[in-house]
């Protein structure tokens, strides 16, 4: 059985990188650009609060499947 490089519940982090976000949603970088996720920048690193990653998942899921 393959074994998934997306971080567990007990290993998801507070603030996430780029990589670290997209995993988290099931996304691929790129596509988490072009989203309009609210993030923070510093410099040329960009981080996202897994709150608000949560929140937005809340408010943009629809249909089948959709989180509660």
């Amino acid at each position: 059985m393959a074994t998934s490089n997306l971080p567990t519940s007990q290993h998801v982090k507070e603030v996430m990188s780029r990589r670290e976000a997209a995993a988290y949603i099931g996304i691929g970088k790129s596509t988490l650009d072009r989203l309009n996720i609210p993030k923070t920048q510093i410099r040329r690193r960009v981080l996202y609060r897994k709150e608000v990653l949560d929140k937005w998942l809340s408010q943009n899921t629809h249909g089948k499947g959709a989180r509660a």
